[in-house]
């Protein structure tokens, strides 16, 4: 695995793995309570947001595996800018694009789309067709990435406005003291998932443990970061392996 980094951009190579869960039973969220630190959830997931380049070119390969141990492989690049000003407003109400192109495998390869995050209003979301060179206007919602149970909303970086918040009592990720957060996607957005369970890792700011549930509230998804994989590029952390 290789990183190197320049002048507001990282370059990496990720590998993600995911397990696609069968329904599990969840007992009711903590009720909030208050914390010493004064920090609220979307104070935290803001801190989560500075922690990354104004744009950056990500190299992934993505391995979905069910429980049998079948799995999926898909390889593309990632180009992600943000569209704000020095004081954070939107640029004509772009927030940010984000550019996936595949690699892998061969028969989608060039296939690509571009998704532009907007302010207080839904992604607009384009696909290439590279055999047809035509470009598409297309929902993404709940489509997977090619061959594996990755979707488009798992690996596009998300914005703090996309989220109300929650704040669960603080834990720990293998001896990591880490925050814990409840997601829940705004209307707008269109996500496929009614919330998203995080645990950040208070030094660093950046997610190390993942859960999601779908609009059934069934918990279909999980994720983790190596928590000893993470290297600094300018200031900013980032997770190497997943």
């Amino acid at each position: 695995m290789r990183a190197s980094s320049c002048v507001g951009r990282a370059y990496a190579t990720t590998v993600l793995t995911l397990t696609v869960l069968t329904k599990i039973a969840t007992a009711d969220a903590a009720a909030p309570t208050p914390f010493a630190d004064g920090l609220t959830g979307n104070d935290i997931y803001s801190k989560i947001i500075e922690n990354r380049f104004r744009s950056f070119r990500q190299e992934s390969k993505l391995i979905s595996a069910d429980r049998t141990g079948r799995s999926q492989e898909s390889r593309f690049n990632m180009r992600w800018q943000d569209f704000r000003d020095e004081n954070g407003e939107a640029l004509r109400g772009i927030l940010s694009k984000t550019l996936v192109k595949y690699s892998h495998p061969f028969d989608i390869r060039h296939s690509g789309y571009l998704i532009q995050a907007n302010k207080g209003r839904s992604n607009d979301q384009f696909i290439y067709y590279p055999s047809r060179r035509r470009v598409v206007r297309v929902n993404l919602r709940n489509q997977s990435i090619y061959g594996t149970d990755f979707s488009f909303e798992d690996v596009i970086p998300r914005e703090a406005e996309d989220f109300a918040y929650q704040r669960l009592a603080d834990a720990t990720v293998e001896a990591v003291p880490v925050f814990v957060l409840e997601l829940y996607p705004k209307e707008f957005t269109d996500s496929e998932y009614s919330k998203i369970e995080v645990k950040v890792d208070k030094e660093r700011f950046v997610i190390l443990r993942s859960r999601y549930w779908d609009q059934a509230e069934v918990e279909i998804k999980r994720f983790s970061a190596e928590t000893a994989g993470m290297k600094q590029f300018e200031g900013v952390w980032v997770t190497m392996k997943s």
